[in-house]
């Protein structure tokens, strides 16, 4: 029987046995066909495959919408609509991240001012650290953090 073995197959696809196993459980590869002694045999095309898989898993699509994806690849139908659908849901999810951590950046930007302007201070007036307070603070007096 021809085909790949599982580390193979790995070292093809530039993975390790583990991401193969754990693609394998969640039924992103196909059952691969057994020999006599047990062991699988993966036909060229799960190369194919687990290159598809990396390349969505780096454009941020998680297991579930992946798994969308290769079934409309696997039935070859016309998904373009969906899977545009897929990309728009993926992009604005996206930009709600990054609106998320332009927030994070400014605040934590704030937070370091407040530490220079009090180690500037400290020698004057040894308070503390602000942030460490403001952290602290159940009730903030201007309501923001």
């Amino acid at each position: 029987m021809d085909g790949l073995t599982r580390s193979q197959l790995a070292q093809r696809a530039q993975v390790n046995l583990e991401t193969i196993r754990f693609y394998e459980e969640e039924g992103l590869l196909p059952p691969a066909p057994r020999t006599a002694s047990g062991y699988r045999k993966f036909s060229e095309t799960t190369v194919e495959r687990l290159a598809f898989v990396k390349r969505a898993k780096a454009l941020g699509f998680s297991l579930e919408e992946i798994r969308e994806l290769l079934v409309f690849q696997d039935e070859h139908v016309d998904a373009c609509a969906e899977v545009r659908d897929l990309l728009r849901n993926k992009l604005a999810a996206v930009r709600d991240k990054q609106a998320d951590l332009e927030k994070l950046e400014a605040h934590l930007n704030k937070a370091l001012r407040k530490c220079n302007q009090a180690l500037k201070q400290q020698s004057q007036h040894p308070e503390g650290c602000p942030v460490l307070k403001q952290i602290a603070d159940l009730n903030p007096q201007n309501g923001k953090r």
